[in-house]
């Protein structure tokens, strides 16, 4: 059922494709996101399809995260459904705009950054294989630099930060951008790549107002996250050493971006990195309420609630 829930959370954008469009989308494009997705229109049923299956690809990794690290106390798909209403609220950021590869890839990274807490792992493996995840997410949607501190952070609250790990992630992030500079280099192209990076990388994008409805909706969902991550902090000192580390890295998944929004420099478009994390939080707080019917009859409030606000916004 998720794929149909995610198309009808998407009905909106599908029947006004230019409402997923944010007004300075044209500025925030690299030249890579320009040599492939580029090339498809956002405002297409091409384009359209594209961002639902990579909001798609998104949610299984989500969904598969919490199942593997148990998040959830049992296999449940109910982390991928939170996803979806968590990313739906605003249709602007829905189109297909380089945030959503960067997020499948930056989901990737943060499962694989979790592994350190298997037994007999090497740490700065997979903290390599983290950052440079972010890395070619970075050479599609340039903003994404802006999460490399957050990586190095995350090595850090999991207690496999040293010198060797660090230097394995700055290896992992330069990587890919010596060889896209490279290949620019070669083809008389490293300037014009230059200048625009650093647009992409740099410039502030629209400021959005919105009217009653809007702030309705989000502060209706920053209650919800934040009843979550009141719920994950108190709970953690019952949880094991790891368990309790990975809780807090899921926290500022959440934290992290809403503080980047403040900034000019980010928009709604950060709203499934809020998803992300928020969709483990709130749906392990739904599973620890001790009444059932008080879970599934908030959760479907809540859903009914995001769907009716996205004709409403």
């Amino acid at each position: 059922m998720l794929p149909v829930m995610l198309l009808v959370y998407r009905i909106r954008v599908i029947s006004t494709p230019s409402l997923g469009l944010a007004l300075s989308d044209a500025d925030l494009y690299t030249p890579l996101w320009q040599a492939t997705f580029g090339h498809i229109s956002s405002v297409s049923n091409i384009g359209i399809s594209v961002a639902i299956a990579l909001t798609f690809i998104t949610m299984l990794i989500v969904n598969n995260t919490s199942s593997s690290y148990r998040f959830s106390r049992n296999v449940t798909y109910l982390p991928g459904f939170v996803f979806i209403v968590l990313s739906s609220g605003f249709v602007i950021g829905q189109g297909l705009h380089p945030v959503q590869l960067f997020i499948v890839l930056f989901a990737i990274g943060m499962h694989r950054i979790f592994e350190v807490v298997r037994p007999d792992t090497k740490p700065y493996r997979y903290c390599f294989e983290a950052m440079l995840d972010v890395s070619i997410g970075s050479l599609f949607w340039a903003k994404g630099l802006w999460f490399v501190p957050f990586i190095v952070v995350c090595a850090g609250m999991l207690r496999v930060l040293n010198i060797r790990t660090f230097l394995c992630m700055m290896w992992g992030l330069l990587a890919p951008l010596v060889i896209f500079g490279a290949y620019a280099y070669v083809t008389d192209s490293f300037t014009e790549y230059l200048e625009a990076y650093e647009q992409a990388l740099v410039v502030p994008v629209a400021f959005y107002k919105t009217w009653m409805m809007g702030k309705t909706f989000l502060l209706v969902s920053a209650l919800v996250l934040f009843l979550a991550v009141v719920s994950a902090l108190r709970n953690i000192a019952s949880l094991s050493i790891w368990q309790s580390r990975m809780a807090r890295v899921v926290v500022w998944t959440v934290i992290y971006p809403a503080i980047l929004i403040i900034t000019p420099y980010f928009s709604f478009e950060l709203q499934i990195f809020i998803a992300a994390g928020g969709s483990l939080l709130v749906s392990v707080w739904l599973q620890r309420q001790r009444s059932i019917y008080f879970s599934e009859i908030g959760l479907t409030l809540y859903a009914l609630f995001t769907l009716f606000m996205q004709w409403n916004i």
